[in-house]
């Protein structure tokens, strides 16, 4: 993937994903600062806009998760601002709010979102949330309040903004 493929810039806002133990699947605030190609390989230097304490932070591009063949993009735009994203042609409704179990969440803990599935919930209490599994996530599962869940979404080069299904959350995302 040639860096001129890429909608990104200097100075951008993006959410970048960790493969980190302890931080897999985790989505964390930056801003570019540099774009820079080292023997082929694309890198951004960020800057983490939660942590202000931490160094800058040199990220490749494309990622393999340990022996996977697949890469993976490790940097996506911004979450959407607006209630309404197109995908597929079609409107996608990310208003946050009327969970119910299944429903695919990000969740807002330690100044970062974490992705996973909406597993129990009753009335008056938090919900429980089932980060997903290894490589894409950490696998555990936590209590989480509504208000710190936004709709789980993906982002690819070639589709956009487009809502995960469950079946891919095991497969090749």
């Amino acid at each position: 993937m040639s860096q001129t493929n890429l909608p990104f810039k200097d100075g951008q806002t993006v959410e970048v994903r960790s493969f980190e133990h302890g931080y897999r699947g985790a989505w964390f605030r930056c801003k570019i600062v540099r774009i820079y190609i080292v023997e082929e390989t694309l890198y951004y230097s960020l800057k983490y806009l939660d942590y202000e304490k931490e160094e800058i932070h040199e990220q490749q591009v494309f990622q393999r998760f340990e022996d996977e063949e697949k890469e993976w993009i490790m940097v996506r735009p911004s979450y959407p601002s607006v209630r309404k994203i197109e995908a597929d042609q079609k409107p996608l409704d990310v208003a946050r709010g009327s969970w119910k179990v299944g429903d695919l969440v990000d969740w807002h803990k330690d100044d970062c979102y974490w992705s996973g599935t909406v597993v129990a919930l009753k009335k008056n209490e938090p919900l429980q949330v089932e980060l997903y599994p290894p490589p894409r996530g950490e696998g555990a599962t936590y209590n989480a309040l509504r208000k710190d869940l936004r709709p789980s979404l993906e982002w690819s080069l070639e589709d956009g903004w487009t809502l995960p299904s469950a079946v891919s959350l095991h497969s090749d995302m």
